[in-house]
């Protein structure tokens, strides 16, 4: 018996391995091993050519590069620039997907040159090190590297002016150029920490690389690099300004306050607003910080967005390194699983990429607001076209009424407007970043600096504004210009837009024709590893789904494994257009304190229909077989009829499923869940059912107790009602009923940070929430259970490294049957960002 749950262990572990999405190649020249997914061999190969002088030029300069060097093309990774590691080995990973509009590297020829230069001189940076920490590298390896512990304006800020003396010419974007000229520099504190105040996180590189050129230019790059070797020799890696004492004779806020009286910026009257992007009807901003109005919640946000016709508002975000669609509305929102897909707009129309190319997306006409059902937050793609050929990127793609879309696209780091009208037309081709492209009456404005600085133009660049700094993001009848404080919003003349033809675009409508489609396919393409875990159960497993390009035929499997009793659970689900089936194997077991136990062994088989128009509502007809694993009875089968309902409106989504079993009983349950919150979140949600007829204990019953995550078999996570600090399956009865209400409450926005000190405060929310349930065949007021929370969720930044949030709190049973036993108060903790 042992032997044969280490065998089953042994292959759940196995079949547990991180499986990749596709076999990764691999090129090595010189102890440089550049890996690479296939279809991208040329791009790695430049990759592979240019590392050797570069580690050259960089250990020329004092900044040798150790080896072996594993520089990875990332195909889950596209946030623009270059993430660096030490250990387990010295690694670079850099995107597939190019830069967009005003992100680092849009204007540079070949990004990825740009972005391979800053991980191996971030890698130069890192190895610097002698004295104590030298030592301690010869001993034990890769355990501490001083200078990875520096503010972010400091690294990016070296690496950018060793780019520019690499490359032996000025790298500039014009738009923080822009902002740099118009705004005073700000304190060092919020360049070492970005505070969410204009200009925003990106302080660090627009203030912090003119500093590092000035720092050059004043003493230059011997002194630079004392100071990197004074630092990577300290013991006390979070101490920076003693060090850039001995390297320049001042501290570093000696040296920034010099550096500001140098610069005059332009005066301005009143307050601009710090944003990223917006919407002009109804009115929305974003930045990192959040939605305005709509949920305060830090994130990279996109530029571009859109709001649709049922006042949904999608903008995109970098999750983890991909870009993911998100759509909100009044407190509420979602986020889409399909990943690498930004910069979301009217039509409604996206960009994607396919390897390094970048592709437009049309969505699915059918899909809208139905995206936002939680059910089912996949994409429908109903057209995708490849950009242009030679184009590095696209950014803000939107459809005029006729079907045209026009985005801005680069070509060798020269941003231009191209039209796709059934085929790719050039628009603009001047030696200018014309970016932001907007339909007015079907006729074409975009933002350029063909003038000198960012203005809305025509197609022939006739300005349409006048903006004493720069002009940009034209949306409906608005546009924003910048001054000193932030962007403001001012009116698109329309009289200035000449009223003729333009001759370089078709202007008729196409032709209606069926959209194309690529191949359809179930085949799948990926599989994970699967999981679950509580106190009272562990299971490994792996899983898997497919579906064609139209979504409307789909299927998936998982398989499971309890290494404690070698119990295997597989799963098999189909579906085509509006009909599912699904075959299960699973254990179930209950041990409620006031109930009967149960343990079987099932096996469930299910068929269900949901009418097209009323997509809402379902049909399914169920059948079970059950073996108890104690031996206690034989085997039985039942069969169950259900009808379910879920809905949504905006943050309220409702659920009801009525079973009809065939022993003549019949089971009632329904939900309600509301989530509402902007600055304060609150989430109430109600559960209840009822079983008239014969109960049978886990079948037609309801339990009620903590939480599980139970479901991915049973399909029937109805039947169990989570209580918060309460045990699971603490009591099962015919009915039942609980309510849960949390609130978040923002307590403190400390946004603080000082000088080059390596803390930075955030926020700190009190979370507070109140669990309630009843379950028995007649409900008294003896019976209720009740427990009630309360948590302290804060968010820190140390070590100038990326925000965490942490949260710790206590749950006490308050009130609860005599004859339950239940211990309070419960621990709860939380690392890393809640939900």
């Amino acid at each position: 018996m042992i032997k044969r749950k280490f065998l089953l262990t042994a292959i759940a572990i196995l079949l547990c391995a991180p499986v990749p999405a596709s076999a990764l190649k691999v090129i090595e020249s010189d102890q440089f091993y550049v890996y690479f997914p296939e279809g991208d061999e040329p791009l790695a190969d430049r990759i592979s050519q240019w590392c050797a002088p570069m580690a050259r030029y960089l250990s020329e300069q004092g900044l040798p590069i150790r080896k072996p060097v594993h520089i990875l093309l990332d195909e889950d990774f596209d946030q623009p620039g270059a993430i660096t590691q030490l250990y387990p080995h010295r690694e670079i990973r850099l995107p597939l997907r190019a830069p967009g509009a005003l992100e680092d590297g849009y204007t540079e020829s070949d990004p990825w040159r740009y972005f391979l230069f800053e991980g191996l001189c971030v890698l130069g940076i890192s190895n610097e090190r002698s004295g104590l920490p030298g030592g301690a590298y010869r001993l034990f390896g890769e355990i501490i590297s001083p200078n990875t512990i520096l503010p972010e304006w400091t690294i990016d800020g070296i690496s950018h002016l060793m780019w520019e003396r690499y490359t032996l010419k000025r790298s500039t974007d014009p738009v923080a150029e822009a902002i740099f000229n118009a705004s005073p520099i700000p304190g060092l504190d919020q360049v070492s920490h970005h505070p969410e105040v204009w200009p925003g996180k990106l302080s660090y590189s627009i203030y912090g690389r003119p500093f590092v050129r000035w720092l050059y230019q004043q003493y230059g790059w011997d002194k630079i690099l004392r100071f990197l070797q004074l630092h990577g020799s300290g013991v006390i890696p979070i101490e920076i300004d003693l060090k850039a004492k001995r390297a320049f004779g001042m501290t570093w806020n000696q040296l920034w306050q010099i550096f500001q009286a140098e610069h005059v910026p332009v005066v301005s009257a009143g307050k601009g607003v710090y944003m990223v992007g917006y919407w002009g009807d109804p009115y929305y901003y974003w930045n990192e910080t959040g939605v305005y109005p709509g949920i305060v919640h830090t994130g990279s946000r996109s530029r571009y967005g859109h709001v649709d016709q049922n006042n949904w508002l999608w903008t995109s975000e970098y999750i983890a390194g991909a870009s993911q669609i998100k759509i909100q509305r009044h407190g509420a929102w979602r986020l889409v699983t399909k990943k690498h897909v930004w910069d979301p707009g009217p039509g409604p129309v996206a960009v994607t990429r396919q390897g390094h190319t970048p592709e437009l997306v049309i969505f699915a006409e059918r899909q809208g607001s139905k995206l936002l059902d939680g059910f089912d937050e996949t994409i429908p793609m109903e057209l995708v076209i490849a950009g242009p050929p030679g184009v590095l990127q696209m950014s803000g793609p939107v459809m005029d009424e006729s079907g045209r879309i026009a985005v801005a696209a680069n070509t060798q780091g020269n941003w231009d407007i191209w039209v796709f009208d059934d085929q790719w037309l050039r628009v603009t081709n001047a030696p200018s970043i014309d970016i932001d492209p907007w339909w007015v009456d079907g006729k074409l404005i975009f933002s350029s600096n063909h003038s000198g600085r960012f203005q809305i133009h025509n197609p022939d660049f006739t300005p349409l504004t006048d903006a004493a700094v720069a002009a940009m993001l034209p949306r409906n009848g608005t546009y924003l210009y910048m001054d000193a404080t932030g962007w403001r919003r001012g009116s698109v003349d329309f009289a200035r837009i000449p009223d003729r033809e333009e001759r370089y675009l078709a202007i008729a409508v196409p032709d209606t024709k069926t959209p194309k489609s690529k191949d359809k396919s179930l085949w799948p393409n990926y599989i994970v590893p699967d999981y679950f875990f509580n106190l009272d159960e562990f299971q490994l497993g792996v899983s898997t789904r497919a579906s064609d390009v139209s979504r409307e035929y789909a299927w998936n499997a998982g398989f499971r494994i309890e290494p404690d009793d070698g119990e295997a659970s597989w799963r098999l689900g189909y579906k085509a257009k509006t009909v599912s089936t699904r075959l299960t194997r699973y254990p179930f077991t209950s041990s409620p304190q006031r109930g009967v136990s149960v343990d079987e062994m099932r096996l469930e088989a299910n068929i269900a229909w949901s009418p097209r128009k009323i997509e809402e509502l379902s049909l399914s007809a169920n059948w079970q077989r059950y073996d108890p694993r104690n031996g206690d009875s034989d085997e039985d089968q039942e069969w169950w009829a259900s009808i379910g309902w879920k809905d949504q409106l905006g943050s309220v989504h409702t659920t009801m499923t009525l079973d009809l079993f065939n022993d003549a009983s019949q089971s009632l349950y329904g939900e309600f869940l509301y989530w509402y919150g902007e600055k304060v979140n609150t989430i109430l949600r109600i559960q209840g059912g009822k079983t008239w007829g014969d109960p049978k204990a886990g079948h037609n019953t309801f339990r009620i107790g903590g939480s599980t995550g139970e479901g991915y078999f049973t399909q029937r996570s109805s039947r169990l009602f989570p209580l918060r600090g309460f045990d699971s399956n603490i009591i099962e009865a015919d009915q039942a009923v609980s309510g849960s209400l949390s609130v978040l409450w923002p307590l403190v926005r400390l946004q603080t940070g000082y000088k080059t000190l390596p803390l930075f405060l955030h926020n700190i929310t009190l979370g507070t929430f109140i669990d309630a349930g009843i379950a028995g065949d007649q409900f008294g007021s003896e019976d209720v259970l009740i427990s009630a929370g309360v948590e302290l969720v804060t968010g820190i930044q140390m070590a100038w490294e990326s925000k965490s949030h942490f949260s710790i709190g206590l749950a006490w049973p308050l009130r609860k049957p005599d004859d339950i036993e239940q211990e309070g108060p419960v621990l709860l903790l939380l690392i890393g960002r809640p939900l």
